[in-house]
């Protein structure tokens, strides 16, 4: 794997000029993070990039977190101050991804027909694919042969996903997703035509282009829907 950073890197929060004057704005100075907020981001960086190295190196069963922590110069206290378990550290955008596709959901005219918002909504998980790609790459790897990060992926990461597409569909449709099952299985759709893009790419070697295959994945829905009609 290349030797670069994953997505939730510091520079993405924070790119400081050196050279530049603080602007002396008391608004904006209200949400710029301490140096103790900075410091844990940048621990929370090498513990992202230390931990992909090592997975990508030795596999995912068979790295510890004691390891990654000490590959970040950090003690094992520390990595679970930032992550819960080595399977969060490898998904650690799994919150921001989840926030994405909401907003762009919510963003969608109210009118829309809900196939189309949900089409929206699940291109936006992939809307970093560019800078993403090696780790999406290295996580299909890896799920591919560990029956344990599959799990999580499925138990955990695409489980609070499709809860808040469900969700999302139910409030638009101003219905109780308990009792009727037009939202949950909608969402459940989309998460299956993402597992199906994510192998139908990653059995390319990672060759194609992941959200193009994903948005057809997800015609596949809106067709259905149109049959159904």
């Amino acid at each position: 794997m290349a030797d670069k950073r994953c997505s939730l890197t510091y520079s993405e929060y924070m790119e400081p000029d050196p050279f530049a004057r603080p602007k002396e704005d008391p608004a904006t100075a209200l949400f710029e993070p301490s140096r103790r907020d900075r410091k844990k981001l940048q621990t929370r960086d090498e513990l992202i990039f230390q931990a992909a190295r090592l997975f990508d190196a030795q596999g995912f069963d068979a790295v510890t977190t004691e390891q990654i922590a000490e590959a970040a110069d950090v003690s094992q206290r520390t990595f679970f101050r930032h992550f819960p378990s080595k399977e969060a550290v490898l998904y650690a955008d799994t919150d921001v991804l989840r926030e994405q596709m909401r907003a762009a959901f919510d963003a969608r005219p109210i009118d829309e027909a809900i196939t189309l918002s949900v089409t929206h909504a699940m291109m936006a998980i992939t809307n970093d694919y560019p800078n993403d790609r090696d780790l999406r790459y290295l996580q299909a790897r890896l799920g591919s042969t560990s029956a344990a990060l599959s799990a999580y992926a499925r138990a955990v990461v695409q489980a609070s996903w499709e809860h808040e597409l469900t969700t999302a569909i139910a409030e638009r449709l101003s219905v109780d997703p308990l009792e009727d099952a037009h939202p949950e299985i909608l969402a459940g759709a989309a998460f299956s035509a993402l597992r199906a893009a994510t192998r139908q790419w990653f059995s390319n070697d990672g060759k194609g282009d992941l959200p193009e295959i994903l948005r057809r994945a997800l015609g596949a829905i809106a067709r259905l829907d149109a049959r159904a009609a």
